[in-house]
C-alpha cells in the first residue's frame, strides 16, 4: 500500500511522529502489574495505525514485480520504520507492509519503508545470508535467540561488511528478515545516491532500520 503524508497526519502525536504500534512499557513483575496495566491503558488511547487497521498490505513478490523491474526478487532492501515514523521525504515512494518471516513460526513485522537498490556486493552478500538461513532450524528460525550460532554467524557476516546490528535491529532478526542499523555510514556502505535519506538515519527518535527481506520458507 503506497503511503502519503495525508494518510499519516491524523496519527501524528505532539512530537510529530506517527506510531505504527501501541506503546508498551514497564517491567513485567508482579509488583508492577497495576502500573503496567495503567501504562497499557494510556498507550491504547494514543492513535496508532495498527489499532486503526490501516496497514493491511501483505508482502508479496508479485507486488515488487509491479513496483520495479530493477528489483532483484531474491532480496529486497528497504529503509524501514518499524514503530515511529517521521515526516517522509516526497523524493521516494513509501509503502506500508506487514511482512511474514520466521519460517513456520509465521512471525510478522509491520513497517513503513522505501525500496532501495543495494550495491551489487551488498546484494550478493545478503543473498548468501538469505540462502544460508532459508528453512534454518527445521523452518523454525524465529528470532535471534532461536540458535545462538546462527545469530553469531549473521553478526560476523555483517561485521565483515562494515555493518552493525544493535538491539533494535536484533529484535527484528529471523528467517527472511535480515536487519542492519541505519546510520550515515551503513547507508553509504549499502546504497548509492541516498543523500535525500541520510538525515532520516540520524533521527534519534524514529530510528529507522535497513531491512533485507527475502522469501520465507513457509
Amino acid at each position: 500500500m503506497l503511503i502519503e503524508e495525508k494518510m499519516l497526519t491524523a496519527f501524528r502525536g505532539k512530537d510529530g511522529l506517527c506510531r505504527l504500534k501501541p506503546e508498551r512499557g514497564g517491567p513485567y513483575k508482579y509488583a508492577d502489574y497495576p502500573k503496567l496495566l495503567a501504562e497499557l491503558h494510556e498507550a491504547a488511547k494514543r492513535p496508532n495505525l495498527m489499532r486503526d487497521g490501516a496497514l493491511k498490505t501483505i508482502f508479496t513478490w508479485d507486488y515488487f514485480e509491479e513496483l520495479s523491474d530493477r528489483v532483484d526478487h531474491g532480496i529486497v532492501a528497504m529503509l524501514a520504520f518499524t514503530n515511529l515514523v517521521p515526516i517522509l521525504p516526497i523524493t521516494r515512494n513509501w509503502m506500508a507492509f506487514h511482512h511474514e518471516g520466521a519460517g513456520h513460526a509465521c512471525r510478522s513485522t509491520t513497517f513503513i519503508g522505501t525500496v532501495i537498490e543495494p550495491k551489487s556486493a551488498i546484494k550478493s552478500a545478503f543473498l548468501e545470508i538469505a540462502r544460508a538461513n532459508f528453512g534454518a532450524c527445521g523452518g523454525w528460525f524465529e528470532d535471534a535467540e532461536t540458535d545462538p550460532e546462527l545469530t553469531e554467524n549473521y553478526m560476523a557476516s555483517i561485521r565483515a561488511l562494515g555493518l552493525t546490528c544493535g538491539e533494535q535491529a536484533r529484535a527484528e532478526f529471523c528467517e527472511s528478515i535480515y536487519p542492519v542499523d541505519a546510520t550515515e555510514s551503513s547507508m553509504g556502505i549499502c546504497f548509492e545516491d541516498v543523500e535525500d535519506l541520510t538525515h532520516l538515519a540520524e533521527n534519534e527518535q524514529a530510528k529507522p532500520l535497513i531491512l533485507f527481506l527475502s522469501a520465507n520458507s513457509d
